[in-house]
């Protein structure tokens, strides 16, 4: 389940998933009073709108959803077969998306409007009630007749997107265009309203860097269209900016100018040369992950040494006191500005997520409150151990690494691991639950590690840049030497380390397995990799990554780019069994990089003694939207083939003794 909100109807609305459900339930309480869980079990409330409904095979997803400022309407967008495009769709509260009787309902009845071709957007509401912005790209015949699938088979580069205001109850093509750039085809754009609703902000991306320009203007001096005054706050891309609320023309934002790990800043837009002040200033041992403004205060989440932290801070920047001080794991915080209260999950590698509720108008010893746990049968964190050490890379960087093992696993030498890593884009790996991972590990003997490398945002901004373009190097290479620690320092046997990741870290999985010595893997798992680095930047998003990896089309960044591309660097040595996973709707890494590097290694490792396979899903896409059964199938071939590879002994329940996998099949 999710954390709830209280939205316009005064209704508090939340998501849950029994346990195998497809996609997880929206559900609502049934009037303004939200339901006591410690006295409730199961979803509580009623059911809101079920995206099971939607397909016979659970593969219609919710990709994004927003309610109007008075509560009478609910917009969301629905992805088909894991496309990153999705249509959008406005329907009346009044009017839930359920079953009825045990039968479908009519998914037309309550529609107001819809809008398709829409990618890389939220829907952002005018709190009139009377709109919505969004981004969309031009019309594609590829896509088919609404309800088709057929959206995310397609590779061509998305070009041209434009900012669009859509007048509710009027057809998509009577929709305003709010900007667009001709010049720049592959520029994104993003909208965002202030809480009062006074002000509408211009987000402009032109890949996946953490820097944007930043333009306001307010919507009650304007004609909502091409002509609008727009104040360029930030209008070049030197930095990172996002606004978190105002006090009128006084802005709240959050960045990472001349602050690789983030601070708090104000801004008083109503001056003739606004100036930014800051109200949190950087933390040099720790990064801000995330500030929320919330009942006058802000709640902001830092990052120490990969381990969060919440705290509380008045909106001058005074700190005020830390929460959940004996937590270890990841925190996110939810509030809105106006509200007088926040909801806090939290998740560690054990803890599959407790959710607390801060009341500020509660007397102060009763302010802090437990909402929800989740239980999960057949794990229990008291069956395992988690702990963190820190290794060294080649070039002599201090990387930490998390380890979790079963209680009963010993440092002796005999393990097997299972380890992951990314490495890429600024974004950090946490402490994250997986039962799926505990299971395996608890029935085979064996620990999980996830190595912090390079390239991510553990440590701020100059981490990430560290494992980018001509450092991308640093990545692998920090990975390869965490294997070797846990080798070295005799948490594992050699040659017992299976290594995975997914999206960059696919290319990451590759690279590693062509780089390293011969032995240094057991197995080797890549997902949805970028493994054809010389053309990634041709297809649907990939230009975007070039802030990365670089643009493989300019000579300079040819000359680093090449040595490191998984598909042209294939050794001559015997590579250790490697599954290669895709997907036939990804329309981010297009499937075409699996396919080719499968057929590359195939040819060219003809004899070699282990597999070389490829796992192809259908009706799926790069992850996001992906059903539980189809959750639950992968899992089980990715973590069999595993077992398998390294000659893994299923272990009974209370014993170290089991029998083989290659026994088994």
């Amino acid at each position: 389940f999710s954390a709830p909100s209280r939205k316009g109807d005064k209704r508090w609305y939340w998501y849950y998933n029994s346990g195998l459900q497809p996609q997880s339930v929206l559900y609502r309480s049934i009037d303004e009073n939200l339901p006591d869980f410690s006295k409730t079990e199961g979803a509580g409330g009623e059911v809101f709108f079920d995206p099971n409904l939607l397909s016979d095979d659970g593969t219609a997803a919710i990709a994004t959803t927003a309610f109007s400022e008075d509560g009478e309407y609910f917009a969301y967008g629905i992805s088909l077969s894991g496309s990153d495009f999705f249509t959008a769709y406005v329907r009346k509260t009044s009017v839930p998306y359920r079953a009825i009787d045990g039968k479908r309902p009519d998914v037309d009845e309550g529609i107001v409007d819809t809008l398709r071709y829409i990618k890389f957007s939220s829907l952002e509401w005018t709190l009139d009630n009377k709109g919505i912005f969004y981004q969309r790209f031009p019309d594609r015949e590829s896509h088919g007749a609404l309800g088709s699938d057929k959206a995310g088979t397609e590779t061509e580069v998305d070009r041209n997107a434009m900012l669009m205001y859509h007048r509710l109850g009027t057809p998509q093509s009577e929709d305003v265009l709010v900007w667009k750039d001709d010049e720049n085809p592959e520029w994104l754009f993003g909208a965002q309203a202030t809480e009062d609703g006074k002000y509408i902000a211009l987000y402009t991306h032109k890949d996946t860097s953490r820097k944007n320009k930043l333009w306001i203007t307010e919507l009650a001096k304007n004609d909502i269209g091409l002509n609008m005054n727009w104040l360029k706050l930030i209008d070049n891309y030197e930095a990172e900016y996002s606004i978190l609320g105002n006090d009128g023309p006084v802005l709240y934002l959050q960045t990472n100018k001349d602050s690789p790990r983030d601070k708090v800043v104000s801004v008083d837009i109503s001056q003739n040369s606004p100036v930014f002040k800051d109200v949190i200033p950087e933390d040099p041992e720790a990064t801000l992950v995330s500030a929320s403004l919330v009942g006058g205060h802000l709640v902001v989440v830092y990052s120490r040494n990969v381990q969060d932290e919440l705290y509380l801070y008045t909106k001058s920047g005074e700190k005020l006191q830390r929460l959940a001080e004996d937590f270890v794991g990841s925190i996110v915080a939810t509030a809105r500005e106006k509200e007088t209260w926040f909801f806090v999950t939290t998740t560690g590698f054990t803890t599959p997520g407790i959710i607390y509720r801060y009341d500020f108008n509660a007397p102060e010893d009763a302010r802090w409150t437990t909402h929800r746990e989740v239980k999960i049968k057949g794990i229990k964190a008291d069956d395992f151990l988690v702990h963190q050490e820190w290794y060294t890379g080649k070039d002599g960087t201090r990387i930490p690494m998390f380890i979790v093992r079963p209680k009963d696993i010993k440092k002796d030498g005999t393990a097997s691991a299972l380890q992951y890593g990314y490495g890429g884009f600024s974004y950090s790996v946490g402490p994250a639950f997986s039962a799926t991972i505990l299971t395996y590990i608890k029935a085979y003997g064996a620990i999980y590690v996830v190595a912090n490398i390079r390239g991510g945002s553990e440590f701020g901004e100059e981490w990430h840049l560290a494992g980018t373009r001509e450092r991308k190097v640093n990545v692998f290479d920090d990975f390869i030497a965490a294997t070797e620690h846990l080798t070295k320092t005799g948490w594992v046997a050699p040659g017992k380390v299976a290594i995975n990741g997914a999206s960059n870290g696919g290319l990451l999985i590759a690279a590693c397995l062509n780089r390293a010595p011969q032995g240094t893997f057991g197995a080797g798992v890549a997902d949805v990799g970028v493994l054809d680095m010389l053309k990634f930047a041709d297809f649907t998003i990939g230009r975007a990554w070039t802030s990365d990896y670089g643009d493989p089309h300019v000579a300079e960044d040819f000359d680093f780019i090449y040595p490191i591309s998984p598909l042209h660097n294939i050794p001559d040595q015997e590579l250790p069994p490697t599954l290669l996973l895709t997907a036939d709707h990804d329309d981010r890494v297009v499937p075409l990089h699996t396919f080719k590097h499968t057929a590359a290694l195939q040819h060219k490792l003809a004899n070699n003694t282990h597999p070389l396979l490829v796992r192809i899903e259908t009706s799926a896409g790069h992850g996001a939207g992906k059903s539980t059964e189809k959750k639950v199938s992968e899992a089980a071939d990715k973590w069999s083939f595993v077992a398998y590879s390294l000659g893994l002994q299923w272990r009974e329940e209370g014993t170290q003794e089991g029998k083989s996998k290659r026994d088994e099949l």
